[in-house]
């Protein structure tokens, strides 16, 4: 790929993409420039991937093809403001949680083309998911091009409705957290019934790598796979009705819920 990458910000979410353009092999070292407000910061950066970087966050922009503004919510008026003279004809790609793109076109303009990003924090693993959605200026070439870059660190979907990023901020955006503490309660269960902490965390940590590959890589649905793991009268046929007992299933949809709630109110705050 025949593109400079420019990083306005070079945060967690910043350094997981970074890490698998490099790794997946689809940038070179030389194809990526980076900036942050932070000196050390953007140091450690340079030095551990061997990338170029800038104090300067309009240098950073002129630099690049394609320039990713992941940089905190709060910040990203002020970088906006630095950058809108340098960037021309250049594609705009927005991580920062809870900014949109009529925010982000009221300080630059609606020609600028532009994608906004929600990534999850498992991109730093390299299994995130990451949803993009697309101004109007923005074409399916841009899309193509941001699928093929986020693809190094998990999978993308796209959507066009931006008013359903609250709902993937509450299910994808909030998800590992509820995996999480489902993965705590699963092993204090096997500590309970007599494990080792350790045999218990390795336990729960495969099961539900095991069934996230299995879900992933299968068309059956959900209810399908389960009901394969699921005897007449066994074991979990009576670990589920507990779990049908209480109410597992409204829980975990009053909590998605929520947080889209939240997530709305946060935005309409901002």
């Amino acid at each position: 790929m025949e593109k400079t990458i420019s990083f306005i910000g070079a945060g967690k979410m910043a350094e997981a993409i970074i890490s698998g353009l490099l790794s997946s092999k689809k940038l070179t070292n030389a194809q990526i420039i980076i900036s942050d407000k932070y000196d050390k910061r953007r140091i450690e950066i340079e030095e551990t991937y061997n990338v170029r970087s800038t104090p300067d966050n309009a240098a950073c922009v002129k630099e690049g093809d394609v320039v990713f503004i992941a940089v905190k919510p709060q910040d990203v008026e002020g970088v906006l403001e630095q950058c809108k003279g340098k960037l021309g004809q250049k594609l705009v790609v927005s991580i920062a949680a809870g900014v949109d793109i009529a925010f982000i076109e009221s300080i630059l303009d609606k020609q600028t083309r532009i994608i906004r990003v929600m990534p999850n924090i498992s991109v730093t693993v390299g299994e995130g998911m990451s949803v993009i959605i697309k101004n109007n200026s923005a074409d399916a070439t841009d899309i193509n091009l941001l699928k093929e870059l986020l693809s190094s660190v998990g999978d993308v979907i796209e959507l066009k409705n931006e008013g359903l990023f609250h709902a993937v901020t509450a299910l994808s955006g909030s998800g590992p957290a509820y995996v999480f503490m489902f993965l705590e309660a699963l092993s204090d269960a096997g500590v309970r019934m007599g494990l080792s902490r350790e045999i218990s965390n390795r336990l729960a940590i495969q099961t539900v790598i095991g069934a996230g590959k299995m879900a992933k890589e299968s068309e059956l649905s959900f209810a399908t796979l389960r009901e394969a793991v699921t005897s007449p009268a066994g074991t979990t046929a009576e670990a589920l009705a507990v779990l049908e007992s209480k109410s597992i299933r409204s829980a975990i949809v009053e909590a998605v819920k929520a947080a889209t709630l939240k997530s709305k109110e946060m935005s309409t705050r901002s």
